[in-house]
């Protein structure tokens, strides 16, 4: 179906200049695709990733412009000039995001900005290097004939959309999708989280180079303000317009535009109205962009099914090989982390061993999430020392903690426009990265049937309830079978039934040899699963035992057990 949309649009884009459509000349269509061809590259980062780039048309003029000195000061050959200006881009991209990617939200998109002005200003600085605000004149721009660099630009455009489609699939499609919506969960489950924002971000500026470089040759010179801010925020405009994420956005986007500036009469008096008129009607009656709301309306695509019970499908996907019953896994040792004045965990230690759930109860304000992330490695301990599974002691990194620790949140973290398959394959992709996709998909459902929710492999998530939500993060928690699993309120939202499901399913894991940490505050769950209950308050743990012992003891009793029922 992609690759039929992506023919049938380029065939609209390559013969429609030679059918009379009013202002559709095959120069406009040259133009409309190179530019698309350089709005994959924002694509990528803004649509897919959702980095808020505002300094992207930098990474279009700045190929032209190396290009472009290397003929006109060192004779250079084309090619070789076309080749150096677009490795320029690339690595200047990649020295940029060693240091944006890090950078969050807002301070992103202000970065990418000071960019742009700073490669805007350079170029108006030395004029008789650059041509000043007068620009480059590009040499060899009119060795192809009109009819030429448009064919020229379709071949381009058409080789451009299947690069990405065939990068962005499979597992690194759903790592882009989670990083987009939840850089947290994906760290959890083992995504690295920075490596693949500056993949996309170095990636993204390449197709942006390689579009800009030719659209700059096209139209012979390039200019200053091509790769300043103005020219960056018509970019955003137009991947927006025509559906930011979608593979055909970027063609839709920029020859809607370029074609209303053609039929406006004059886009430099009607450039402010044309942008005005598209986004309003954009917000209002397709606030996907054109792509994306066309999209909604073609019926969903089925997935193939694979049968959870073949081979593929059993196959163990191990993060640990041997487990002794009864051998501590996880070890805790003064663990204390402090808020200026508040001290949040107090010197906390306790152990978990494999082949038992150790249940972490007490009030609100107890300290109990804080240690949990103390244990993911998502806060750091001012004191103390973590050690996971032989580890010592354990990697301070979330993304290197999660390949030997599943964690369920609170509230569930789950990609909800993704289907409930995808959502587990995010976890199988980190702990089998060697695997196939057919492999990878096999075994995310079996993991989905042994929590008896293969029915609903296929649905999206956001279609299914809290407790289906709960589930099917635990499913995905379990998946790799991590000797450590940390629970937060897995029985929060569940019906009575989903309960005893929920406790029947902790007990097979519990059998396999996991080692399982649940804070949960429904005191009958806690009491069916545990092992041992440990209660914590004020930061501190304040008593220990089997669960008969705990409950009746007498200080718990009086201080947590209304607040725990």
């Amino acid at each position: 179906m992609r690759l039929v949309l992506l023919l049938v649009t380029l065939a609209i884009v390559g013969v429609s200049p030679y059918l009379g459509l009013p202002g559709w000349t095959p120069g406009l269509a040259a133009v409309a695709a190179f530019l698309a061809l350089g709005l994959i590259g924002l694509n990528l980062v803004f649509g897919a990733v959702g980095m808020l780039a505002l300094g992207q048309a930098a990474f279009m003029a700045l190929p032209a412009y190396v290009s472009g000195m290397m003929v006109r000061f060192l004779d250079a050959p084309l090619p070789f000039a076309f080749a150096v200006g677009v490795a320029a881009a690339i690595f200047v991209a990649w020295c940029l995001s060693l240091v944006f990617i890090r950078l969050p939200g807002i301070y992103f998109a202000i970065g990418t900005i000071g960019f742009a002005f700073v490669l805007e200003g350079l170029m108006r600085a030395f004029p008789n290097v650059t041509g000043g605000a007068s620009g480059l004149v590009l040499a060899g721009s009119g060795d192809l004939s009109s009819t030429q660099w448009h064919l020229l630009s379709i071949a381009l455009l058409f080789a451009g959309l299947a690069a990405y489609a065939m990068l962005l699939r499979g597992a690194w499609l759903r790592a882009l999708k989670i990083v987009r919506v939840d850089e947290l969960a994906a760290q959890a489950l083992g995504v690295k989280v920075a490596r693949e924002k500056m993949k996309a971000f170095v990636i993204g500026s390449g197709f942006s180079a390689v579009g800009g470089l030719f659209l700059s040759y096209y139209v012979g010179v390039v200019v200053p303000d091509s790769g300043g801010v103005n020219q960056s925020l018509e970019l955003l405009a137009m991947i927006i317009i025509g559906g930011a994420g979608t593979l055909l956005g970027p063609v839709i986007g920029a020859a809607l535009v370029q074609w209303l500036f053609a039929i406006s009469g004059a886009a430099g008096h009607y450039e402010l109205l044309v942008y005005g008129l598209a986004f309003l009607g954009v917000i209002l009656f397709a606030p996907r962009g054109v792509v994306g709301s066309l999209t909604a309306l073609l019926p969903p695509v089925v997935a193939p099914t694979i049968d959870a019970s073949s081979k593929q499908g059993e196959r163990r996907t191990v993060v640990r090989s041997t487990r002794e019953i009864g051998e501590p896994c996880l070890t805790v040792v003064g663990a204390t982390r402090r808020y200026g004045g508040l001290t949040a965990v107090d010197g906390v230690g306790l152990s978990v061993a494999f082949g038992e759930v150790l249940a972490l109860i007490g009030p609100n304000g107890a300290g109990k999430s804080t240690f949990f992330n103390i244990v993911s490695g998502i806060e750091r301990p001012d004191e103390g020392t973590v050690f996971i599974d032989g580890d010592r002691p354990a990697s301070p990194l979330i993304h290197e903690r999660a390949r030997k620790i599943g964690r369920s949140f609170q509230s569930p973290r789950l990609v909800e426009d993704m289907s409930v398959l995808d959502n587990v394959l995010l976890r199988v992709d980190q702990v089998a990265p060697k695997a196939g996709e057919a492999e990878r998909r096999a075994i995310a459902l079996a993991r989905l049937a042994f929590f008896g929710l293969d029915g609903v492999a296929h649905e999206p998530v956001r279609q299914l309830s809290l407790g289906h939500h709960k589930q099917i993060e635990l499913a995905r928690a379990s998946v790799g079978d991590p000797p450590l699993l940390l629970l937060d309120e897995p029985a929060v939202g569940l019906t009575a039934v989903e309960v005893e499901r929920l406790a029947l399913m902790l007990k097979r894991l519990k059998a396999e040899g996991a080692a399982i940490l649940v804070v949960e505050h429904n005191i009958g769950f806690v009491a069916s699963v545990a092992d041992r209950i440990v209660v914590m308050d004020a930061g501190r743990l304040i008593a220990e035992g089997t669960p008969d012992v705990v409950m009746q003891n007498e200080a718990v009793q009086r201080a947590y057990f209304g607040a725990l029922t």
